[in-house]
């Protein structure tokens, strides 16, 4: 069957790169033909996002000053190489059609934050406007998106809907699937994020250009963050006392030893390598967990916390969780070695029953 993936495909990140490569590659191994659909992106709650995140001309002065000016030269030229790379990426690895008038058998809903409603209403994300009757879910997450946010914006009506008619219904994330069951009335079957899912041939890729010969820790962390003094502070002082640079792979962090412009199989590979990895993101985690190597958490119980808990509970990690980043904590958590064995195990586990939900989601609507 052709299958259409809508997800968040334009993402400048290597988590949601990943997630895309990994629902596309799991479905040309089931013997599909997968097309990554595109779609504008509503910014109607967050208007003044679209300028960062869609670049246009009249995107120009904000990028000057949000970037140029207040975040620096070096970050956005950064930022500006790690665009490009992604964008070369999906070009190379990705075939594309609009949502509204593909030719697909089905589509796939999923993953990362499809049913979120933080900076507006994706339509599409709930089926509504898509070219196929054919409609199931793998893995949305509504992020911090909850019923009452869906209540203040009026969308029950629109969600319901749309996702009663959807074939077949999953989620990443009990917060996901309660919601689901809110406004549908049925039961959505967890499944594990795609990165999970897939088993990459990590033996085939290269590490980025940019990569140090030396040990190093990798830190994994959006660009705003882990910019406190005291964070970077402890960071240091545990790669020093361990002999490690620190690298931060995909993006910028002024203060790190080594910055990397990768793709996301680059990027993948650079956490394989490293010999501890400190991160506060949720693919960040993932990554860590099926390539072995040590982590240490860190997690905001504003921005990410449900999504991060619901994780690192389900792969059995809530004692690699740092309780605030600081030298001790550091030391404390990756002092410590990680149950490898039981790990695999409970991923083999999570990847068995969610391949056995998408193969019988695919024969449902083939």
């Amino acid at each position: 069957m052709r299958i259409g993936i809508l997800t968040h495909y334009d993402v400048n990140n290597q988590g949601a790169q990943l997630q895309m490569y990994a629902t596309y590659m799991q479905l040309k191994q089931l013997g599909h033909e997968p097309v990554v659909l595109t779609y504008k992106k509503n910014y109607d709650f967050e208007p003044q996002l679209e300028k960062r995140n869609q670049i246009t001309v009249a995107s120009v002065p904000y990028i000057i000053k949000h970037f140029l000016l207040e975040k620096g030269v070096r970050l956005t030229w950064h930022n500006v190489r790690k665009y490009l790379v992604n964008k070369r990426f999906r070009e190379q690895n990705f075939r594309s059609d609009c949502y509204c008038s593909a030719s697909i058998d089905a589509a796939l809903v999923g993953a990362d934050e499809v049913f979120s409603l933080e900076l507006g209403v994706n339509m599409m994300m709930f089926g509504h406007g898509v070219n196929t009757d054919n409609m199931i879910a793998y893995a949305p997450s509504s992020g911090q998106t909850d019923l009452n946010r869906i209540r203040q914006f009026h969308c029950e009506e629109l969600i319901g809907s749309g996702l009663n008619r959807f074939k077949a219904l999953s989620a990443r994330d009990e917060r996901t699937r309660k919601i689901i069951h809110e406004l549908t009335g049925k039961f959505a079957e967890l499944v594990c994020d795609p990165v999970l899912l897939y088993k990459f041939p990590l033996d085939t890729y290269k590490l980025p250009k940019g990569t140090p010969r030396k040990d190093y820790m990798v830190v994994y962390s959006y660009d705003a963050r882990f910019v406190s003094p005291s964070e970077i502070a402890a960071v240091k002082e545990y790669a020093k006392k361990n002999r490690l640079l620190i690298v931060s792979p995909g993006t910028y962090h002024g203060w790190c030893d080594v910055n990397i412009v990768c793709n996301a199989l680059e990027w993948l590979k650079c956490i394989q390598g490293a010999k501890v990895i400190v991160t506060d993101t949720f693919h960040g985690v993932i990554a860590s967990a099926i390539t072995n190597r040590p982590m240490a958490i860190y997690y905001s119980k504003t921005v990410n916390s449900s999504k991060m808990l619901d994780l690192v509970s389900r792969l059995g990690l809530r004692e690699r969780l740092l309780g605030e980043v600081t030298f001790k904590e550091l030391e404390r958590v990756l002092s410590v070695d990680v149950d490898m064995v039981a790990l695999n195990e409970r991923i083999d586990d999570y990847r068995q029953k969610s391949i056995t939900y998408l193969k019988n989601a695919l024969s449902i609507v083939k």
